[in-house]
């Protein structure tokens, strides 16, 4: 289970940041948005918590393999994001355009020197929001 960032800083400073950059209807799926990578729960104890299928579904659109250091790669993987319909579309976009913010302020130290192209990818979230379906 992963703690911390890879310069040694608390994974939680940067949720907690995600958190206040999203409106409440997106604070569980911000709060939670690391979860599924780290490994620390699984769906099922989610969903027994009182997880709703719409916050599930936004925190499988967020979640992403960790091995993967490409531009492309990390790229289509916001692009499903930026295309993703409904309730739990909505939510991931909130969540990931709050994390990319805060991924732009606070930049992760790779050891291998790759940073993803956050702006890039900022950009693109904010046109597919604009866009988007929104809660009435």
């Amino acid at each position: 289970m992963r703690v911390r960032e890879p310069d040694g800083t608390p994974l939680l400073a940067h949720v907690r940041r995600v958190v206040a950059g999203t409106p409440p209807e997106a604070h569980v799926v911000a709060w939670l948005h690391e979860v599924l990578e780290t490994g620390a729960i699984t769906e099922q104890q989610l969903l027994a918590d009182g997880l709703s299928s719409d916050e599930l579904r936004a925190l499988r659109l967020l979640t992403r393999s960790a091995g993967s250091r490409s531009d492309r790669i990390y790229l289509e993987h916001l692009k499903l994001i930026a295309r993703a319909a409904g309730p739990s579309g909505h939510l991931a976009r909130l969540v990931k355009l709050a994390d990319l913010e805060d991924r732009r302020a606070h930049p992760r130290r790779r050891p291998d020197g790759w940073a993803p192209p956050y702006a890039r990818g900022q950009r693109m979230l904010q046109q597919a929001q604009a866009a988007s379906w929104e809660p009435a």
